[in-house]
Formats: C-alpha cells, sequence, structure tokens
C-alpha cells in the first residue's frame, strides 16, 4: 500500500493563512506525526508551519487565496496597531447593523469569512473596534466575487478611549460574559493576602490550586484565558478532530532555523481541555536522569498510583483490544504489550460484563476545568470556601525583593486594568513556552544561566495507514483497539515505546445520534492499522526561549531533534514485525517510515528545568534556586523528556509540590 501522502499543515480553502506563510511550509516536515500526537486528521491541522519570519514579516499578498475557497469571499484587514486584545468586527446592512460578525487574528491581520450562498450581492458594511469605536468614513461595498485585502488606509478608527493591552498572541481575544461570571466569581482586590498564587489553570496549575484548597490553603489562580469549554472535549458532542484548531492561540514566533510547530490554547483548563488522554508511566530506566527524591516518589503508592486515581485510569479493553494483545504477545515476546493507558471513567463491571452498583456518574475524560468548576460549584473546604479564579489575567511579570517574589502584575484583559496580587508562595504553570517567558521579560535571577533554555520534545517516527486484508482476526472495521509496546531490553537498543492503533476513526468520536454515528463511522468497509514510535530525547541546551518583553511574543529557536535518526531501520523492521505478528506479511517491507522531530509545545519541556545538584533552574521541590518562595509547576520543570506523554507525570508532581507547600504555611 502506498505510504499516506505529506501535507504541508496548512489547509489548503483557508486564505486567512498567508502565501508567504503556505510556501514556506516544507514538505519534509513532520506535520502528519503532529497530527498525531494531536489526534486530528492531518488534513485539518492548521499552523503546522516548518518555517515561518517574524510577526512583523512580509504583508499579506494583494489577494491571498484568491480561488482557492470556491465557497465563500474573504475580507482581511492589515493592522498591527489593533491587534489583539482590541477586537476588530464587522457589522453589516443584511444581518442588521447591531449584530457583530467575527474574525481571526494571524499573521498581522483579521480575516473574516462570508458564503457566497449567503451575501450573492455581495456587502455593505463597516468595521467596529471594540464593539462601540465605529470605523471612520463612509460604509464600504464590497461584491462577492472577489476576496479584499484592506489596510489602515482604507479602514481607520479613532482610539478606543477605554484602551486595550495589546498582547501579541494571535487568535486570543477576551470574552467576558454574564454565564462566565456566574460560574467563576472573580475577586479583584489588591489588598487580599493568599497562601499561593498559581499563574495557569492547565494540567499542572489547575490540580496543584484544587489539592492545595482541598488542604485549607487560600489559593488564587491567575487565568489569561476564559470559560471556553466546561469539560474535555471527549465529553462534549461535535467533531472533536477540529477542537483543538478553533481554540488555538499563536503565543510565539519562531526564531532562525526553527521549526517548532504551534498549538496551545488560551483557557480555564489550558491543554486539559484537548489533550489526547493517554497516561503511561515515565519507564523506570528514564527516571534515573530524574532527582532521586522525584524519581522515588513517583514510584511510591503517593506518586503515579494517587495521579491515576484523580485522572481515572480505565480498566476494561473489551474483547477485541484483548484479542490484539494476545496476539502481539504470543509473537513478539521481546516486547511488554499492554492496553495503551487511557484516562476514561467507565462504569463498573463485574466478571462477564455484568453491571455493578454504580454510585457517581461517569466522567469521560479527565480536565481541570471539569476538577475547578466542580469546586466552585459547592461550598465547603473541599470546594469554593479556599478557591478563587480570575479568568482574564494575563501575567505579564514577578515583582521582586532579594530572594522573595512580593507581587505578581498581570493585564486583566476583561477589565483593561494592570492589577497587582501578592501572596506567601507563587507557582508559575504557564507552559513551557510561556512560563518562561514571564521569568525572563521579569528579569529574574539566573544562577546557572538556564532560564528558557533546553526547549525540547520528544521525536517519533510513524508509519502509514495499512488496510488489513479480508479474513484476518482484525478484518473488523466497526471495532477499536489501541496497545502500548515497549521493548524488553530498553534503554540500551531499544530506546522507545510503540503505539499500535487500529481503526483510527473511533478515537475521536463521540455521537449521540446513532445516524449521525453510521453516517460518519458506519460506512467504513475497511480495517485499518498504523503505528507510532516514540522516543525519550536529552535536552538541547542551543534551544532557546527570548522573552521579547510584555505585549510581544516570545521567540523560540528549536532545532531538529536528531535523538531517533539512528533507529529508521530498526523502527522499519520492528513496524514490519508488529504488522507480521498480526497476520499482515509482506504489506510494507521497505516503505520508509515518517520522521517528525520538529517539536510542539503539547509536550516540549526543559526550559526551567529541575535538578537535584543546583545545576537547574528549579531544584527537586520545583523551588526556583534564587528564589524562596517562587516554583514552577509545568513541562517546563522536565530535565529530560520522556517516551511518555507529559500529563501523568505532571499531574503526580503538582500533586507533591501540593503537599511540599502545605508543610510550608
Amino acid at each position: 500500500m502506498p505510504s499516506a501522502p505529506y501535507h504541508s499543515g496548512l489547509p489548503e480553502n483557508d486564505p486567512s493563512v498567508p502565501d508567504w506563510v503556505r510556501e514556506s511550509a516544507r514538505p519534509d516536515r513532520p506535520e502528519r506525526a503532529r497530527a498525531e500526537r494531536l489526534g486530528v486528521p492531518i488534513e485539518r491541522l492548521e499552523g503546522g508551519v516548518a518555517r515561518f519570519e517574524p510577526f512583523a514579516a512580509p504583508s499579506l499578498p494583494a489577494s491571498p487565496g484568491l480561488g482557492q475557497d470556491a465557497d465563500a469571499f474573504w475580507v482581511h484587514l492589515r493592522t498591527d496597531q489593533w491587534a489583539p486584545n482590541h477586537q476588530v468586527t464587522i457589522r453589516n446592512e443584511q444581518d442588521g447593523w447591531d449584530r457583530d460578525v467575527y474574525g481571526k487574528y494571524r499573521f498581522g491581520a483579521w480575516h473574516f469569512r462570508f458564503e457566497k450562498a449567503v451575501y450573492p450581492q455581495g456587502l455593505r458594511l463597516r468595521f467596529v473596534l471594540n464593539g462601540h469605536v465605529p470605523m471612520q468614513g463612509a460604509d464600504l461595498v464590497l461584491p462577492s466575487s472577489a476576496d479584499h485585502d484592506l489596510t489602515g488606509a482604507q479602514v481607520a478608527f479613532q482610539a478606543d478611549p477605554a484602551g486595550r493591552f495589546r498582547h501579541g498572541i494571535d487568535d486570543f481575544v477576551c470574552y467576558a460574559s454574564p454565564r462566565e461570571e456566574e460560574t467563576v466569581p472573580y475577586n479583584t482586590d489588591p489588598s487580599q493576602q493568599y497562601d499561593v498564587i498559581v499563574i495557569g489553570s492547565g494540567m499542572g496549575g489547575g490540580v496543584l490550586a484544587d489539592e492545595l484548597s482541598d488542604l485549607g490553603r487560600r489559593v488564587l489562580v491567575l487565568e489569561a484565558g476564559g470559560l471556553e469549554l466546561p469539560s474535555h472535549i471527549d465529553n462534549v458532542p461535535g467533531d472533536r478532530s477540529r477542537m483543538p484548531l478553533l481554540y488555538q492561540s499563536l503565543n510565539f514566533e519562531n526564531g532562525p532555523g526553527s521549526g517548532f510547530l504551534f498549538g496551545v490554547q488560551f483557557a480555564l483548563g489550558g491543554r486539559s481541555l484537548f489533550w489526547s488522554g493517554l497516561i503511561p508511566r515515565i519507564y523506570e530506566w528514564e527516571l534515573a536522569h530524574w532527582p532521586a527524591p522525584v524519581a522515588a516518589h513517583l514510584g511510591s503508592a503517593n506518586g503515579y498510583a494517587r495521579a491515576e486515581r484523580l485522572v481515572r485510569l480505565s480498566k476494561v479493553g473489551g474483547p477485541f483490544q484483548q484479542s490484539v494483545v494476545t496476539r502481539l504477545s504470543q509473537n513478539v515476546p521481546d516486547f511488554h504489550v499492554r492496553d495503551l493507558p487511557r484516562s476514561r471513567d467507565q462504569a463498573r463491571t463485574g466478571p462477564g460484563g455484568a453491571p455493578l452498583d454504580v454510585p457517581d456518574e461517569d466522567v469521560g475524560t479527565f480536565s481541570t476545568a471539569d476538577l475547578l468548576l466542580g469546586s466552585l460549584a459547592y461550598k465547603g473546604p473541599s470546594g469554593s470556601a479556599n478557591l478563587t479564579i480570575n479568568l482574564h489575567h494575563l501575567v505579564t511579570r514577578l515583582i521582586t525583593a532579594g530572594n522573595k517574589v512580593t507581587g505578581v502584575t498581570c493585564q486583566d484583559l476583561a477589565g483593561n486594568r494592570e492589577r497587582t496580587y501578592c501572596a506567601k508562595h507563587v507557582v508559575l504553570a504557564a507552559g513551557s513556552v510561556q512560563s518562561p517567558k514571564i521569568a525572563l521579560d521579569s528579569g529574574l535571577a539566573d544562577p546557572t544561566g538556564k532560564i528558557g533554555r533546553g526547549l525540547t520534545d520528544h521525536p517519533a517516527y510513524f508509519s502509514a495507514e495499512y488496510e488489513v486484508p479480508e479474513g484476518l482476526f482484525l478484518d473488523a472495521p466497526q471495532k477499536h483497539a489501541k496497545v502500548l509496546l515497549s521493548p524488553k531490553n530498553a534503554p540500551d537498543q531499544h530506546p522507545y515505546h510503540v503505539e499500535f492503533l487500529v481503526n483510527p476513526w473511533h478515537w475521536n468520536t463521540r455521537f449521540t445520534d446513532p445516524d449521525l454515528r453510521r453516517q460518519e463511522v458506519g460506512g467504513k468497509n475497511r480495517a485499518t492499522v498504523k503505528m507510532t514510535f516514540t522516543f525519550d530525547a536529552p535536552l538541547n541546551d542551543a534551544n532557546h526561549i527570548r522573552g521579547n518583553g510584555p505585549g510581544r511574543k516570545a521567540t523560540v529557536v528549536v532545532a531538529p531533534n536528531p535523538r531517533g535518526q539512528g533507529f529508521a531501520g530498526e523502527t522499519k523492521h520492528v513496524r514490519n514485525r508488529l504488522l507480521e505478528a498480526v497476520g499482515m506479511r509482506e504489506l510494507s517491507p521497505n516503505q520508509d517510515m515518517g520522521y517528525g522531530n520538529q517539536g510542539t509545545p503539547h509536550h516540549a519541556g526543559g526550559s526551567l528545568r529541575m535538578a537535584g545538584d543546583a545545576s537547574g533552574v528549579v531544584d527537586a521541590d520545583l523551588k526556583f534556586l534564587a528564589y524562596d518562595n517562587l516554583y514552577c509547576c509545568d513541562v517546563s520543570v522536565y530535565p529530560r523528556i520522556p517516551i511518555a506523554n507529559p500529563a501523568l507525570t505532571l499531574v503526580a508532581l503538582a500533586q507533591r509540590l501540593a503537599d511540599h507547600l502545605h508543610t510550608r504555611l
């Protein structure tokens, strides 16, 4: 079967991507690996730019994307002055002059898409700034027969008297709402004294804040985003493959020679709303690179096991999955074979699948939005008594005096105010790009010179998607299995594990309507198999982040990761062995594997690394070496990038840090 074609990662029918960006996306980059990691179809992957120039680089062409979107015409407004957190909308005669049409801001322009079938005669429109400042001059009349590229010479506004902080992050505008304020009440009183301020509400920050508040400590969470989704995307209906892209923001630019791929979300819950739910542990041999107290904790009953209980390790794989595990175990005895560990709450069943008493409802895939909103919904010490969350608060710098952090300064994007809050302890949990950016923009003392250095992702090889020949036991397109294999003699010869996936279209589907399920997946008449080989990786000290100051994107320089390059032949050989083990002999003996080594923010870390010997940025307790009350709790602290997805380890680290801070307060 021929190899699936590579894709630039840029949607062919989206004219909001400038031609100069599209042309710079080289076809040999690892966008397919990124799509695999995100769990999205490659044709829906946005922002996978292999190389692109900085934010202020070439302008949009005169008519970007003309002819690429036959069903629509686009209106582009090029502006650096009215970038987010300013909001530019369009109001038009047909829809009503009081109704806003929203666009996206990326690559230096606002982009608006209009269906030709809805607006066959084009538009009479005016632009509006921040919901209340109309454009100057007469209405614009634009036909539907062409795309329209406008500039400040054609569209001008008077200054907004309220003002807005321009944060420089594409596709990220504050949307406060009455329902959000009811659900997540805030406290902007600067005189409040908290025990702990947690900056970020993702997997690390959200778990940490909830654990500390349950322990009776007063916690303030500062989250730049808003209440976008109340739960993980697996728990809501719709096409989940598109959701990570719909909420994606671009918070950095690549420096020369760097091809780090986009993909972060600013929202309550952060990336925990959009992660794949995979929760493998770090292998024991990998923990030799971690501080001894941390490695010992992860292996204890209070480490990974405690974290797995919180994120609800699924237990039931089903008979089809078990048949795949059994077949592979019998035929590849030099590999450990098991169900791929996943966060998935499940109904309790007994022998033969008989139902047991179920005292509470299944909650699906874990997210910290679920966790925190659950606490806010109830009073009492395990509820909202000790927990405050201020949404739309973008932290810009930390105020220090000697070896103490004395204040956290942020932009209240909803209130258009700069605010400073105080606490006994402060924890950075804003992600592996944003946390070091805050540290760098704050001018923190850096005794080892490693703040912002070492940002690294783990590389991966990925197979094509192979059709299962008729008559094999895997020839069951309406069934699904995902299995994890790890070599028994790792790490010296085989520093990787293998995800073996049968019928991937079942991975990201949830249908309440059975007719819709039949439409979307019922027509699949051939089963398929694909594999991903993921490696660990040492930190690359040449990789680095430049903060560039508040209001500007960070600059990231990440070199292609060479860790897996010597294993191209081996992974191809193992892939062929696994295909043969399930009866798919000689299907693809000589076909090369794809190799993804550019990196994304989702699994990359090390930019505020931990060490047990004062050679890192934080110590084994995640405390900054130069500060007595400043910590970090996100993937930035990883001293080496493990094979495993980082989520479970980060949850375990957050629980450990909560215990540590509780003893210090």
